[in-house]
């Protein structure tokens, strides 16, 4: 997955009805992740689940292990300082607790927790 132009075709062919392209794309998807150690894929995988709420790839977000936990809930910080992402971010996050991943632990400690709680407090204000 070194062209980016492939990263968009194999991103579109995850949502294809076709069950084994799939199944095939996805299994790519996480042979990279557990090769790759850097933010990159993560980024643009929560960019297109951000932008096309596909299942496929909420399934791969759901599911990431470590070091790429540090960088979905980077991801999904940054995603929180923009007003558009803002709510899109937070359903990420919802199914993220939901399946209770095993790096559960770090989400207290990670900068997203602070930037939810100024949110929800500017909101707060606005009612």
């Amino acid at each position: 997955m070194a062209q980016q132009a492939n990263l968009g075709e194999l991103l579109s062919m995850l949502d294809s009805p076709v069950l084994s392209v799939r199944d095939e794309v996805t299994a790519v998807f996480k042979e990279n992740l557990s090769s790759d150690r850097g933010p990159m894929l993560v980024n643009t995988l929560v960019d297109y689940y951000l932008e096309t709420k596909s299942q496929p790839v909420l399934h791969i977000l759901t599911t990431l292990q470590e070091p790429h936990d540090k960088h979905l809930l980077d991801k999904m910080n940054d995603c929180m300082g923009r007003a558009a992402s803002r709510l899109p971010a937070l359903s990420l996050l919802g199914h993220v607790i939901r399946l209770q991943p095993p790096w559960k632990h770090k989400l207290s400690q990670a900068p997203l927790l602070p930037s939810l709680l100024k949110c929800l407090k500017r909101h707060e204000n606005t009612q």
